[in-house]
């Protein structure tokens, strides 16, 4: 895709979704230069959307700000704009702020959907995300799946900017004299993500100009690996699938502990176990019972009784 080609943006937008103008798009627009970007993009698209911003009032005026620039531009192109305002009731339920931010806005963003009868939220990540991502996961240790990028087209979740760098956002916001906000608190280290973006992605492209070229190549070569590994899981989780439905089913242990070790212990990540436990599911004995973020698992001796939370 080239960035500001419109048709390109169909065509690009036609491998992500079937039928592009029978559908509706929701894009989440936070007044940053990449989601205004995007959001100019759609306006010469005629494609039909709408748009969504959250309001955290985290930075003050800032905030406010950010939400009139979005509200004039939707005034300014006749677009149906949603608004979430965060209480401080609702910030009170506030743990790890990064992953609560997230799971509000996500769960706005489905409700409109439902709610609008719309068929995909749009969001502005781009190749710098990507690297950043690459990075966390694989300080944790992650799969392939964790290091193959971040997904173009998941959960009806579109990512149209993921090929362009923010260096190319920045060029086009400026040559389309696209008006953004920039988010100061982006510059601190307080978080994992800033660290990364604001220490590591810098020295790194020094060290490597065309890191992000070459990444982005790796990227696909990974991402190919991890679609034929993902078809193998699920090949095998077909094969030790007895009965049942998605909130309650029956695998064979049996079977399953005659798959190749790999694929099995993939097969006990997708009920939602990680590291250790994921072992203990495998050779528990009858009887036993394991509980996971999504899934709780009963051992009856040749079967696991897998019933979803």
């Amino acid at each position: 895709m080239v960035l500001g080609n419109i048709n390109s943006l169909r065509e690009y937008l036609n491998l992500l979704a079937d039928d592009i103008f029978a559908k509706k798009f929701l894009l989440a627009i936070s007044g940053g230069v990449d989601s205004m970007v995007l959001a100019y993009l759609f306006t010469q698209s005629n494609l039909s959307f709408e748009i969504a911003h959250v309001n955290y009032h985290f930075r003050g005026e800032d905030s406010n700000l950010d939400q009139k620039l979005v509200e004039d531009f939707c005034k300014n192109h006749n677009i149906k704009i949603h608004i979430k305002d965060i209480s401080e009731e609702e910030k009170s339920e506030m743990k790890s702020l990064q992953n609560w931010a997230r799971d509000i806005r996500y769960q706005f963003f489905f409700d409109i959907l439902e709610k609008e009868k719309l068929d995909f939220i749009v969001t502005a990540h781009h190749l710098n995300d990507e690297l950043e991502t690459f990075f966390i996961n694989l300080s944790r240790g992650s799969g392939i799946k964790g290091l193959s990028g971040i997904p173009k087209n998941e959960n009806k979740i579109i990512r149209p900017l993921l090929d362009f760098s923010k260096k190319e956002i920045y060029d086009f916001a400026k040559e389309h004299h696209i008006e953004f906000r920039e988010d100061q608190s982006n510059l601190k280290s307080d978080y994992l993500r800033n660290r990364v973006r604001n220490n590591l992605a810098p020295n790194i492209l020094e060290i490597f100009p065309n890191f992000l070229t070459s990444f982005q190549e790796s990227l696909s070569h990974l991402n190919k690996v991890n679609q034929f590994y993902q078809n193998q899981i699920d090949t095998s989780f077909e094969d030790v699938f007895i009965s049942g439905d998605e909130q309650e089913f029956i695998l064979d242990k049996e079977k399953l502990l005659q798959k190749d070790k790999v694929l099995a212990i993939e097969i006990i990540r997708k009920l939602g176990f990680s590291g250790i436990e994921i072992e203990k599911v495998l050779h528990a004995e009858n009887g036993k019972f394991f509980r996971s973020n999504s899934f709780e698992v009963h051992i009856k001796r040749k079967e696991l009784l897998c019933v979803k939370k």
